[in-house]
């Protein structure tokens, strides 16, 4: 077992509690779990390799889950994981050269030899699980019979730990300092990508008090005169007046993310940029007392909209998602249709961005729901950056 696991044994414990609970619910032996962050959560493991077939296993029996890897990837398994070395398991390297076919064959085989004949829910709806991956999977498996455990984690994952919550407090420190710094290299004649380094730069070296981790998704920076794009990194180009700059970006702290977005222009904005300012941050400053314990995500989105609808500014896409491992984690999703409750202590990326033909722009933090209403792991002044 690694001395340097992210989490006490006795918290791997509970998680893995907690999925078996579900699993007996559900009427099921074993379970199979293909996403990484799943495997972060349950194990602790921290390379970046979902790149390649690899998954874990839990079943009823067993008192540790089983992680199943690419052979040269159980050395990044060994200096992280709390598992001992008999629950954690590797593929030979010769099978990844004649595809991933053959290695998804193994892994039911490893998985036959481990589990129960019984009923084995399979994370169906993971990358790389193609229809010939599956094949391949099911001839190794046998005859066991499978139902979909898709999305069965994100009820366990979704109330945050003590330890869990001072990794994002972390990680909030980390990328309120970044997004400052990036702001503050934007200049007139200054190139996109030197501004883009000192976002990157920040995230990677943290603060005095906290190191920064490698970041899973990078900084998202569109640059143009109107930055409508949701999606987009710098360009080759430099800063002149006029250019708009939308910043999304997340910092790490031991794969648990916490995102923040802002708005900056170089030079004068447009009256209906200043006027889209000062009404997204009123509808956000409204909304923030809804993120109760026992809320629901649809009304959640309402309440954001009995503010913002009086604007006339045109918005098509939802206001926020879970987030923890890696950004993005399922579950919640905050549009009109999720009837999902929120647990106390959940974490949701609160994101108003305005992604249309003619405006753009954006804003977001990361929030912790309590009883009393949100509360922000961002101290970065609520505004559009302007730089004279």
């Amino acid at each position: 077992m690694s001395i340097n696991i992210a989490f006490s044994v006795d918290e791997f414990e509970a998680r893995l509690l907690a999925v078996k609970q579900r699993m007996e619910e559900r009427g099921v032996e074993s379970l199979f779990l293909i996403n990484e962050s799943h495997i972060v959560y349950l194990t602790g493991y921290e390379g970046f390799s979902a790149y390649v077939p690899q998954g874990v296993l839990i079943t009823l029996a067993d008192s540790r889950p089983t992680l199943i890897l690419r052979e040269m990837d159980v050395l990044c398994a060994t200096g992280t994981v709390y598992l001992e070395d008999d629950n954690i398991l590797a593929y030979d390297e010769e099978l990844l050269g004649v595809g991933e076919a053959p290695v998804w064959k193994r892994i039911g085989q490893i998985i036959a030899s481990r589990a129960s004949r019984g009923t084995l829910a399979l994370e169906r709806n993971a990358r790389g699980l193609t229809v010939d991956n599956y094949g391949a999977f099911l001839d190794g498996l046998g005859t066991t019979h499978i139902v979909d455990g898709s999305g069965w984690l994100n009820a366990v994952r979704a109330r945050k730990s003590a330890a869990e919550l001072e990794y994002m407090r972390r990680a909030g420190a980390i990328v309120d300092h970044a997004l400052l710094a990036g702001i503050g290299a934007i200049g007139r004649g200054v190139r996109q990508s030197d501004v883009a380094a000192e976002v990157n730069r920040w995230i990677s070296a943290g603060t005095e008090a906290y190191p920064g981790n490698p970041p899973v998704v990078g900084p998202v920076m569109a640059v143009s005169d109107v930055a409508n794009a949701p999606h987009l990194y710098w360009s080759s180009g430099v800063y002149r007046d006029g250019l708009q700059t939308n910043f999304e970006t997340g910092a790490y702290q031991r794969r648990y993310c916490t995102a923040l977005s802002r708005t900056a222009f170089l030079g004068k904005p447009s009256d209906r940029l200043s006027f889209i300012d000062a009404k997204v941050r009123e509808a956000f400053e409204i909304t923030l007392p809804a993120f109760k314990t026992g809320a629901r995500c649809c009304d959640i989105y309402e309440q954001f909209w009995k503010s913002f609808s009086a604007a006339g500014i045109k918005k098509s896409s939802r206001i926020g998602y879970g987030i923890g491992i890696d950004w993005a984690e399922g579950g919640y999703s905050l549009q009109r249709d999720d009837t999902s409750v929120l647990s106390s202590d959940s974490t949701l990326h609160f994101i108003i961005g305005i992604w249309e033909r003619e405006e753009g722009y954006v804003f977001s933090e990361t929030l912790r729901v309590t009883d009393n209403g949100a509360q922000s792991f961002s101290r970065l002044p609520r505004k559009m950056f302007v730089i004279e």
